[in-house]
C-alpha cells in the first residue's frame, strides 16, 4: 500500500495524491474506487443514497483520468464501509510517525516513508 503525507488535506493535495498513486500503480484502475464523503470530491450528499452532488473540480479531475468513483453510505449504514481504511491510518501512523520523524521537508519524510 502507497501513502503520501501532505502538509494540508485540502483538494489540491487530494488530487496531487491521485496523481502520485496513478503513477506508482502504472494506470487508472478498471473498477470502481471507493470514497468516504469528503469535501474534496464531494458537494453534497443526497439523501441516504450513494448519489452525490460532486465538487467541479474533482468532476473534471476524475473525469480526465477516466476515474470511478463509488461513495460511502453516509451516517451509521456506511460506518463498515471506511472504518478499515480509517483503521490502516491509524495504524500506520502509531507505527511509522511516534516518535515524530526528524527530517527537514515533507519531501524527505516521503522518501523516507516509501522506503
Amino acid at each position: 500500500m502507497q501513502r503520501r503525507i501532505f502538509a494540508s488535506a485540502g483538494q489540491e493535495a487530494f488530487f496531487e495524491g491521485h496523481v502520485h498513486a496513478l503513477n506508482v500503480l502504472g494506470g487508472v484502475p478498471t473498477g470502481k474506487v471507493r470514497y468516504d464523503n469528503l469535501r474534496a470530491a464531494v458537494a453534497r450528499v443526497l439523501g441516504l443514497s450513494r448519489q452525490r452532488v460532486e465538487a467541479e473540480r474533482w468532476t473534471a479531475f476524475r473525469s480526465h483520468y477516466g476515474l470511478q468513483a463509488l461513495y460511502c453510505q453516509p451516517g451509521i449504514r456506511g460506518a463498515h464501509e471506511k472504518g478499515g481504511v480509517e483503521g490502516q491510518i491509524g495504524w500506520f501512523r502509531r507505527n511509522h510517525l511516534v516518535p515524530v520523524p526528524d527530517v527537514d521537508t515533507l519531501a524527505e519524510l516521503n522518501a523516507m516513508i516509501e522506503q
